[in-house]
């Protein structure tokens, strides 16, 4: 990583069912499917929103450039109509999140949201994968965490699948949503997504 600008993603990124890509005004209605749920939002920092409120937070997320520590990048999970899911259109039923945590520590954080529909099929596992490759190989990073809800166990489940190791657990770290809430800290580092990767190749 240098001072320049690092990772620029103009293109969308492909996986064997989905299509990563940068979401646009036009994927409310499926970014609303999911992130107006109350079973959605439960462990995620913020509140739920109506329509007219996703739509301006839709609005803030189409940066595609990571150049500055803090900067983010959210890529929309679009699924493409296949024999096995044979919807009328491209859906959003996701999306995956990477932050430029630190350009001199080469430090990276993921993060995800998945629809409930959609659970259970490994498109999170699928898409996460993608994005710590990208983490990984082209923005350089060293270290890529990810900070969650230790109550949220469909998560940290997902941590342990793509070989992140539960790093800390700290007790009533913040105040969550009106009451005391712990935060589940995992972690990969370069080394072991690509002897990880080594393997299963």
């Amino acid at each position: 990583m240098g001072d320049e600008a690092v990772l620029r993603v103009t293109q969308p990124l492909r996986t064997e069912r989905l299509v990563l890509r940068t979401l646009t005004p036009d994927d409310l209605d499926d970014v609303f499917a999911y992130a107006g749920r109350d079973d959605v939002i439960r462990y995620l920092p913020w509140p739920k929103r109506n329509r007219d409120e996703v739509a301006e937070h839709l609005s803030r997320r189409l940066n595609t450039t990571l150049a500055a520590d803090g900067d983010v990048i959210v890529l929309g999970m679009e699924l493409p109509p296949s024999p096995s899911y044979p919807t009328a259109r491209p859906r959003i039923i996701g999306d995956m999140t990477l932050v430029l945590s630190s350009i001199e520590h080469r430090q990276a954080t993921i993060g995800w949201v998945l629809n409930p529909e959609y659970e259970g099929r490994g498109f999170a596992t699928e898409a996460a994968s993608r994005v710590l490759s990208l983490a990984f190989d082209d923005l350089g990073s060293h270290r890529v965490i990810a900070e969650l809800d230790p109550r949220n166990t469909a998560s940290a489940a997902l941590c342990a699948r793509l070989g992140m190791r539960l790093e800390a657990h700290f007790v009533h770290s913040e105040i969550f949503k009106g009451e005391w809430g712990d935060l589940a800290v995992y972690a990969i580092l370069d080394v072991e997504w690509n002897a990880r990767n080594a393997i299963d190749g």
